[in-house]
C-alpha cells in the first residue's frame, strides 16, 4: 500500500446556546469553519482558533476531537483547495464572544440543531453532523 500524500484539516463545531454554525462556501456548498494546518503551525487549537476568527470573527475554545474523515476537493469545484486531498479532524468548540463577520471565502451563515440539521446532509460532513447531534 502507497504512502497517502494530504493535507490536514480542521474543522470546527462551534455551539452557541445549543445550536452549531454552518457555512456556505459559493464553490463547494456546506462548510464548516476551519482550515488547512499551515506549515510551522504547531500548535493545533491555536490554529483552528486564527482559522475561525478569520473566517468568522468569533472567538471559540477548542474542546476535544471527535470525528476525523478524509476528503478530495473536486478537481472542478473551482475552489482554490480544488484536486487536495486533506485528512480532516471534527473538534468540538464553544463560542466564547464575537459578532460574526464572514471572510470572503464564505456568503452566509446558518445555525443549526438537533431538529434541523437533517436538512444539511448533502455535505461531506454528514457523517460528522450525525455524530456530532447523536451526542
Amino acid at each position: 500500500m502507497d504512502d497517502l500524500v494530504c493535507f490536514i484539516g480542521q474543522k470546527a463545531f462551534i455551539e452557541k446556546d445549543g445550536k452549531l454554525l454552518i457555512l456556505h462556501d459559493p464553490s463547494m456548498g456546506l462548510d464548516l469553519p476551519g482550515g488547512k494546518v499551515m506549515e510551522g503551525e504547531l500548535d493545533l487549537p491555536k490554529a483552528l482558533q486564527r482559522e475561525v476568527k478569520e473566517e468568522t470573527g468569533l472567538e471559540i475554545v477548542v474542546g476535544k476531537p471527535f470525528y476525523t474523515w478524509f476528503f478530495t476537493i473536486p478537481k472542478n469545484s473551482g475552489h482554490r483547495s480544488a484536486g487536495k486531498k486533506i485528512f480532516n479532524v471534527g473538534y468540538k468548540c464553544t463560542y466564547v464572544s464575537g459578532k460574526i463577520l464572514l471572510s470572503s471565502e464564505h456568503d452566509r451563515y446558518i445555525w443549526i440543531d438537533k431538529n434541523t440539521y437533517s436538512k444539511y446532509l448533502e455535505s461531506g460532513f454528514s457523517d460528522a453532523l450525525k455524530i456530532y447531534f447523536a451526542q
